[in-house]
């Protein structure tokens, strides 16, 4: 009977001190179990009674763990600690050997953030006519982003293509023939200024552009950044080089680089993005590049996609016998990893 009093008094007394995370309310409502994660404002637990729930920061008064775990703050400090209860909106780094280091909620930015990983997607689009009028066109485009607390990288590329067959002589004509390569890394002093070094190679066969190359570097601003909202402007310097064919001509100049990246959720399925980029040169007021799209994505499944989307080229001083304008429509279909 003693030793059955004693187990019993043995498990009482673990359950009292493997009590697990704790979150307080402002209601005066407790939640035991395991804090997941918290961004955007919102924490995900896993509750002993309710299993796995989303709570609202704003909703919570204080909290605590019972093992360390990864803070971000606003300013970009990151720490990995125990956590204990405090004041109202407030709760205490718990670190050895010194006092516990008091952090506002509000000053949270993340908790066990998910690690640093490759998102991007895979567009593919085709169009064949016959008939009165012959033609075909095809696209795919990739792009890639790596973000971590710290930096981002950002790569793409893209084909276009097009051939139109003229049936009174029934001669082949390419229409268009151009692709492109890009890569970008941005470091964040804060959590929402950082500097860039970007590279973009562009050729151009219907153009006569037999490449464009356009390194550069300059300074951005996150201006938000979450699941739904997505927008950030650039603004710095790039070195143009180009090759045109007809006529053989080399053009190098200074240019400024002008951007700006804004992504947006209208529903759970419906997204939309809009990008611009523009390099007017430093030597001629006249001379000016740019590009600019603006799209549709709505999922079909979780991975796969359809997008519509409008893309503008602009070249104010293009070669001999060539417009200043390309505008292109595609849907097509994608993929997302």
């Amino acid at each position: 009977m003693q030793n059955t009093w004693l187990m019993m008094s043995i498990v009482c007394l673990s359950g009292t001190f493997l009590i697990g995370d704790e979150v307080f309310f402002k209601s005066g409502d407790r939640l035991t179990g395991t804090i997941k994660s918290m961004d955007g404002g919102k924490m995900v637990f896993e509750s002993v009674v309710a299993g796995s729930i989303t709570l609202k920061m704003a909703d919570i008064k204080t909290f605590s763990t019972e093992k360390p775990i990864e803070i971000v703050q606003t300013n970009g400090t990151v720490f990995v600690q125990k956590v204990g209860s405090g004041a109202d909106g407030q709760v205490a780094l718990l670190m050895d050997d010194v006092q516990p280091k008091t952090v506002a909620l509000e000053g949270i930015s993340k908790v066990n953030p998910s690690k640093a990983k490759w998102t991007g997607s895979l567009v593919a689009s085709g169009v064949l006519t016959r008939g009165n009028t012959e033609s075909s066109t095809a696209s795919v485009g990739a792009e890639a982003t790596r973000r971590s607390a710290r930096d981002r990288i950002d790569v793409g590329a893209g084909y276009y293509f097009a051939r139109q067959r003229d049936n009174s002589t029934r001669q082949d004509s390419t229409i268009a023939d151009n692709w492109f390569l890009r890569g970008k890394y941005d470091y964040f002093f804060t959590k929402k200024f950082f500097g860039y070094g970007n590279m973009k190679y562009e050729k151009d066969r219907i153009t006569y552009l037999d490449m464009r190359l356009s390194p550069g570097a300059g300074l951005g601003y996150q201006w938000i950044e979450n699941p739904g909202l997505n927008f950030f402007t650039e603004g710095g310097l790039s070195y143009v080089h180009e090759e045109y064919t007809e006529p053989d001509e080399t053009r190098d100049y200074m240019a400024a680089r002008l951007a700006y990246h804004l992504f947006y959720a209208i529903n759970e399925h419906v997204k939309g993005f809009h990008n611009l980029e523009a390099y007017p040169s430093l030597e001629d007021v006249q001379a000016v590049l740019a590009t600019t799209d603006i799209g549709l994505r709505a999922a079909m499944t979780e991975r796969l996609f359809v997008e519509a989307k409008a893309q503008l080229a602009y070249n104010s001083q293009p070669a001999d016998a060539r417009e200043k304008k390309d505008l292109r429509y595609t849907l097509g279909v994608g993929w997302t990893f």
